[in-house]
């Protein structure tokens, strides 16, 4: 039978005795009844509550990247600048800018630290001297390397039909040997005008010439002289330019042109299609290994060109068949009207 609470009340001051509350039907809740005129004793611990074993470590901060609150820091940071510039270095130029579009931080990182991309221009590049440079490096990177940098895309697209990336190499000395001859040892004209020389030694001597980076490509292209649908004639060019052409106004849009500084004819049977640079303060080093023709032309009987590029050098090489002669032509293309050379083209054409 169920007690009233006012029962338990008078209950407990009748006999001296104080009854706790019933707990529920679960047994939570009870407590037992204690008598008044009992000493107090020191409070019991549930032993379900205890502690099963001694506690040995204290409480420590929490180093997850996670917990913002945390004051705890690594002693390694993902976020080391230096170490991902050094990891920077093996990465080629797609390479790094899907590193950038990973996060803020690595994109501030690889795209706005013109380092990175100075390093990986001179590698891929190889080049192994650093020359300055008017433009970003990033830049520079972006107009050498993405895979459609050659100089027809601007200009004559009509008449180009293919082109082969050779090399890099420098020019420090303002003044190159232009050569249509690859034999040894190369005759180096000293005076007369480039006509004269080009008929005395088959070279001419080529001044104010943009120091720096220069970037040689070989360019196949329809015949300049005719506008024939039918007409199967084709021209190779030597095509050099500083490594900054393609970043000036001047040549993006026109304003800066080709010209024809030479003209020279072969009115007999040519063996080859040949056409070098050379820079003149290192025409000795460079062309040892250039005129070393069976290293690098390939079999007698190889049609197809080659090319070899060397630290301050470049050139062309390109077996024919027979044929009544060829015709050479150079043409320089100056920065503005007093301005340095900054591209060389060297043509061959059958007659």
């Amino acid at each position: 039978m169920k007690t009233r609470s006012s029962d338990v009340q008078v209950a407990a001051n009748r006999g001296g005795k104080r009854k706790a509350p019933e707990g529920d039907e679960h047994g939570r809740g009870k407590r037992r009844s204690v008598k008044s005129d009992e000493p107090k004793s020191s409070p019991q611990i549930d032993r379900r509550l205890a502690p099963k074993r001694t506690i040995l470590r204290g409480i420590h901060g929490c180093v997850s990247p996670r917990c913002s609150a945390s004051t705890h820091r690594s002693s390694f940071s993902w976020y080391e600048q230096d170490a991902w510039t050094y990891i920077s270095r093996f990465l080629d130029g797609k390479s790094l800018v899907m590193l950038g579009a990973t996060s803020k931080w690595f994109n501030k990182m690889v795209m706005e630290d013109d380092a990175i991309w100075r390093f990986a221009c001179l590698r891929d590049l190889r080049v192994p001297k650093l020359y300055p440079a008017s433009s970003s490096w990033i830049k520079i990177y972006a107009s050498a390397f993405d895979g459609r940098s050659h100089s027809y895309l601007f200009h004559q697209q009509e008449k180009h039909i293919d082109w082969m990336r050779i090399g890099a190499f420098t020019l420090d000395s303002g003044v190159s040997l232009l050569t249509e001859k690859l034999s040894s040892p190369l005759r180096v004209p000293r005076e007369g005008t480039i006509e004269r020389m080009l008929e005395s030694s088959g070279g001419c001597i080529v001044k104010d010439i943009k120091s720096g980076i220069w970037i040689a490509d070989l360019q196949l292209v329809r015949c300049p002289v005719c506008d024939l649908s039918t007409c199967d004639g084709t021209m190779q060019t030597l095509d050099a330019r500083h490594v900054e052409l393609f970043l000036n106004e001047g040549y993006k849009n026109g304003t800066w042109e080709y010209n024809l500084i030479a003209s020279h004819k072969l009115q007999k049977d040519a063996v080859a299609a040949c056409g070098a640079i050379f820079d003149l303060k290192h025409l000795k080093s460079s062309s040892s290994g250039i005129l070393n023709l069976k290293s690098w032309t390939g079999a007698p009987d190889d049609s197809q060109p080659k090319a070899m590029i060397a630290p301050h050098a470049v050139a062309l090489h390109t077996r024919l068949q027979e044929n009544e002669g060829i015709i050479v032509k150079y043409q320089t293309m100056k920065a503005g009207t007093d301005g340095d050379i900054v591209s060389i083209r060297i043509s061959q054409q059958l007659l």
